[in-house]
């Protein structure tokens, strides 16, 4: 979500950023991407401790826990890609009688439910779900076209969540060329890989001036 939202402070906040950079995003949602919130948010909803959204009240541990577990582990499948999960886990069968990658997206749908406010990863979903920044803008292309802050767009080669397809039609849009970082990590590689996503910022950063000398 945080490259939505330097492209979006770019484009209404002009007069507020000198520079923005976009990272693993692009310009508006795509039907995958709808279809796989969607997805995660019904299995919250269908949970029975969702109770209709009001479940703060609840006895202490008592939530949605069980479909936040489920959604948080479907999305961490989609956060890596088929080939790193192939190397790290193929079809190995612990000794607990568990295959590894169940285990691996187990846990952290698990670590997630008891850390993270259900309602909260809904709202999350619904407002990625509705990302456009055409809207009211006349459409994508009117909308980037008509950008004047310095938007710099990187991409993750190996994203199946935000492809690089969209990081290159963000950045045609804008009249510039998308940085691509290489990763085998997919879409967390915009987290992982932090020696080349530090350089993207770094150079996007405007450069201080010197102080006059005395």
């Amino acid at each position: 979500m945080g490259g939505m939202r330097a492209l979006e402070w770019a484009l209404a906040e002009h007069a507020r950023v000198a520079s923005a950079v976009v990272i693993a995003c692009g310009a508006a949602a795509t039907a995958e991407q709808i279809a796989l919130y969607a997805t995660q948010i019904a299995a919250i909803l269908a949970d029975p401790g969702w109770r209709g959204g009001d479940y703060h009240d609840a006895p202490h541990g008592f939530g949605p826990t069980v479909g936040m577990g489920v959604a948080r582990a479907m999305a961490q499948v989609s956060y890596r890609t088929e080939l790193e999960l192939a190397d790290r886990f193929a079809n190995r069968v612990q000794d607990d009688g568990r295959y590894a990658a169940a285990s691996y997206v187990s846990h952290h749908g698990d670590t997630l439910a008891r850390r993270f406010d259900a309602g909260t990863y809904v709202s999350l979903m619904s407002a990625m779900m509705s990302q456009d920044v055409g809207r009211g803008r006349g459409g994508v292309a009117a909308a980037l076209r008509g950008a004047t802050v310095p938007i710099t767009v990187a991409g993750i080669d190996s994203d199946r969540l935000y492809p690089p397809r969209l990081q290159h039609e963000l950045a045609r849009l804008l009249g510039t060329e998308a940085i691509m970082i290489s990763s085998r990590r997919g879409h967390d590689g915009f987290l992982l890989e932090t020696d080349a996503v530090a350089a993207v910022v770094r150079d996007a950063l405007p450069r201080p001036v010197p102080a006059a000398k005395a």
